[in-house]
């Protein structure tokens, strides 16, 4: 059976174009939200993120990075097509057998193609959540 352990979020702002972030190039990157969250031995996590974004240049790629204690655990892209156009990104990833502590997850995005021509910003919402799971 499994057993709820913890729960954390962190919301940077829950309401759609709220925002006006702008997305760092790489290999820079911009810190989006972060949270704590305990883990029991061999725990899993569940994390979700929904990210609203809108490109301001070009058609901009974008890479979404999950960190756990600042390494990063999991990575996903996703581009917008066409200036003025808004989008919002939504995953989940499961973090699996983790030793017994507690952990600090982070979201970041950075833009991975060429900064002269493309350019984006987060624009709401910005939600990041963690299940823990024993």
């Amino acid at each position: 059976m499994v057993q709820l352990v913890d729960f954390s979020k962190s919301t940077v702002n829950s309401f759609s174009q709220s925002l006006a972030v702008p997305v760092a190039a790489a290999p820079s990157s911009t810190l989006l939200t972060n949270f704590g969250l305990f883990v029991m031995q061999g725990g899993n996590v569940l994390l979700n993120a929904t990210i609203g974004m809108q490109s301001v240049g070009g058609s901009p790629i974008l890479m979404f990075i999950l960190a756990r204690n600042g390494t990063p655990i999991f990575t996903i892209q996703s581009q917008i097509n066409g200036v003025g156009v808004f989008e919002d990104v939504t995953f989940s990833y499961v973090d699996t057998n983790i030793p017994t502590g507690y952990y600090s997850y982070t979201m970041s995005v950075s833009q991975v193609n060429s900064a002269a021509v493309n350019a984006a910003n987060v624009v709401g919402p910005a939600d990041f959540s963690g299940l823990s799971m024993g």
